[in-house]
């Protein structure tokens, strides 16, 4: 299950593009949902608790949609997951982009203080 959902969170950015990175990594930073027909993420405060999609308090929600995958997909992460594959996938944005490594690490600081992980 978490290799399918770490390859779908790598796709999610392939799907964004390279151009897209540092705009979802700000979204990340203020708590808003991003994305595009296909593929897009909220986080837990976006649903109330009477909304079908609620799936709790805390952590963020992907979901992925025809055409851009073969069947609907959604998935769930807790902030500390979130956290640790998106320090992976800056790692792999800052092998070829070098140049933003100080606007990317601002931004996971701010993502880290405000989803309180450690």
């Amino acid at each position: 299950m978490e290799d399918k959902r770490r390859e779908l969170i790598r796709y999610f950015y392939h799907h964004m593009g390279d151009g897209k990175f540092l705009r979802i990594l700000r979204s990340y930073a203020n708590g808003e949902g991003y994305g595009t027909e296909y593929a897009r993420f909220v986080f837990a405060d976006y649903y109330e608790k009477w909304e079908e999609d609620y799936f709790g308090k805390e952590g963020i929600a992907y979901y992925f949609d025809r055409p851009a995958v073969e069947e609907d997909e959604e998935i769930i992460l807790d902030y500390p997951t979130f956290y640790k594959y998106l320090r992976e996938d800056c790692a792999r944005y800052l092998e070829q982009f070098p140049e933003d490594k100080s606007e990317v690490e601002e931004q996971l600081k701010r993502i880290r203080e405000r989803f309180n992980i450690q």
